[in-house]
């Protein structure tokens, strides 16, 4: 009797040649480093659990990365970012190859789970985004910043509000710029 595949997979479950040539023959497709069959959509969930191990040791999924997870950039970005909470009961995590991972001061509100794997939640992410921005930032990156608001089910204003509660964020000052110009519209979403 043939056991379904797990939702999914990678080179533990099978060799790499043969996860690739599922997705060459149109039965799985890649997410960030595993795949998934293709009767089961993408989703946050299936995104956050392909990142599992990123985000083991109290390490929590953020910025780009987490962005990706939530379905508002089209990669995890290189290298895949995370935090740890100055709060965390580690005193060091492993090093991870091909991630960034830096300490942060996180707030309980920041946080919470997709499919038990921890990430920054969509307004959280939406200011790191901000906070890591250019001057002017890319097209997509407004796009994303716009996609999380609208997943948070937030405003530019409320941005602004919990910005104006943060004063030892790194990137600050220029987030608070970018929301205002968010808030303006002059932000926006056009080219």
């Amino acid at each position: 009797m043939n056991s379904p595949l797990p939702d999914l997979l990678d080179a533990e479950d099978l060799p790499e040649a043969v996860l690739r040539a599922a997705v060459l023959d149109g039965e799985l497709y890649p997410v960030g480093p595993c795949y998934r069959p293709v009767d089961l959509p993408p989703d946050a969930a299936a995104r956050a659990s392909a990142l599992r191990s990123t985000a083991s040791q109290a390490r929590v999924l953020a910025g780009r990365t987490a962005a990706w997870v939530w379905g508002a950039a089209a990669d995890p970005g290189e290298p895949l970012s995370a935090f740890v909470p100055s709060t965390a009961a580690v005193g060091h995590t492993s090093p991870l190859l091909g991630a960034s991972i830096r300490v942060v001061r996180l707030r309980a509100s920041d946080v919470m789970r997709l499919d038990g794997v921890p990430l920054t939640t969509p307004l959280r992410t939406a200011i790191d985004l901000l906070c890591a921005a250019a001057p002017s930032p890319a097209r997509a990156d407004r796009l994303g910043v716009h996609a999380l608001l609208a997943i948070a089910g937030a405003t530019a204003e409320d941005l602004l509000a919990d910005l104006a509660t943060r004063s030892r964020l790194v990137g600050r000052d220029r987030a608070i710029a970018l929301a205002e110009a968010l808030r303006a519209d002059a932000f926006g979403v056009a080219a």
